[in-house]
């Protein structure tokens, strides 16, 4: 409902507007079909014009995108778009990006960023005026130029699309100094255009870098500042699992054996597909490899998309027991507490891991060579 509502707003804005636009008369240099134009290409639009005039806002709006680029970024035009025409563009584009850009909808940033630099480019050219001798189609380049550094902390493959959309090497140096100051301006307010969104979706995600301060900080006072740590057995009640379940967000825990040795990791979805196959024992005791296989297909264990609130487990089955050994990844990445929470995080980000645990200093077992891999370990150093 939304994308429809957008779409229609959208082709509302895009007829309506250029009737608000004066016509202007074509250029004496410039004979028809070359202005005014009719079709879908052209940078003279007649729309509700006379003859031998266009309407310089539907130029701008009424046409594909290539040609919107290429009209609005030409050069030796400088009375081709008045001032409200160009501010008028400027703010469509803004309005309908922002709004396009959070919806479910095929649409980016990247040609509305153009569009808005370049027009926002030919006002400053248009306000300049005399006081300068360059060419307005150049200042649309370098207002599109900074609007997306600016925006999306772009620099060097701007910096090659505009001197590919420009086709001049001279166009290199003044390009790159927008790009600097756009750059360094930006990161002095606020982080990058898609940034802001992952932090406003709740989207997780990890800076290339650590932060300063995570160099001060080590892991193990990272966890003590959260909630305690929710674990489970490695036989565990049925009814306790649903209870875990239920009262947390956890995507894994923790499983312990009866000694209090960490065994492995157990995700959740996991869980759940143990609880909806009812795989309870009447007794506390392991099951084997076996027995799972014959119970438990490998597509039963990458499905994802179960909840808890699917699962029903009657009031008998709830004092009944769950090996959760079969279904546990014994080798997790694990960290000593006293490791840096920004040595965790590259650590975290380049293996690409989803769960990690802190564990407290214990007694060295053994020490490999990364240089010998066939090195053999050495016990109790």
């Amino acid at each position: 409902m939304l994308s429809l509502v957008v779409s229609l707003f959208t082709s509302t804005c895009l007829y309506c507007l250029p009737f608000m636009s004066e016509c202007k008369k074509c250029d004496s240099k410039l004979e028809p079909p070359a202005c005014p134009t009719n079709g879908r290409s052209g940078n003279f639009k007649q729309f509700n014009c006379p003859d031998g005039y266009y309407n310089d806002l539907a130029t701008l709006l009424l046409t594909t995108n290539d040609d919107v680029v290429r009209n609005i970024f030409s050069t030796n035009t400088p009375m081709e778009y008045h001032p409200a025409s160009l501010v008028t563009f400027f703010l469509l584009y803004s309005v309908l990006g922002l709004v396009t850009f959070g919806i479910v909808v095929p649409s980016g940033l990247f040609l509305p960023i153009i569009l808005m630099g370049s027009a926002y480019g030919r006002m400053i050219g248009l306000a300049m005026g005399s006081l300068t001798n360059i060419d307005q189609g150049l200042y649309a380049v370098l207002g599109a130029a900074s609007l997306m550094a600016g925006s999306m902390r772009m620099t060097v493959s701007v910096c090659l699309i505009f001197l590919e959309l420009a086709n001049n090497l001279k166009l290199l140096p003044g390009t790159m100094i927008v790009l600097l100051i756009s750059m360094t301006g930006g990161d002095c307010f606020n982080p990058s255009i898609y940034e802001i969104i992952l932090h406003l979706k709740g989207l997780p995600f990890l800076d290339a870098k650590p932060e300063t301060w995570m160099s001060n900080l080590t892991v193990g006072e990272l966890a003590d500042a959260k909630a305690p740590v929710v674990t489970l057995s490695g036989v565990e009640k049925a009814g306790r699992i649903v209870d875990v379940l239920k009262t947390t967000t956890h995507n894994c825990f923790p499983v312990l054996d009866r000694e209090g040795e960490l065994h492995g990791l157990i995700l959740r979805a996991n869980l759940i597909k143990v609880l909806m196959k009812k795989w309870f024992l009447e007794e506390n005791w392991k099951t084997t490899n076996q027995e799972v296989k014959e119970r438990f297909s490998w597509i039963d264990l990458a499905e994802k998309e179960d909840r808890i609130e699917q699962v029903n487990v009657k009031r008998d089955e709830m004092e009944m027991y769950v090996d959760l050994h079969p279904f546990t990844n014994t080798a997790p990445y694990t960290v000593m507490e006293s490791m840096s929470v920004a040595k965790a995080m590259v650590l975290f980000r380049r293996v690409g891991l989803r769960h990690m645990l802190v564990l407290p200093k214990h007694r060295t077992s053994g020490v490999s060579s990364i240089l010998d891999p066939n090195a053999c370990f050495s016990t109790d150093i």
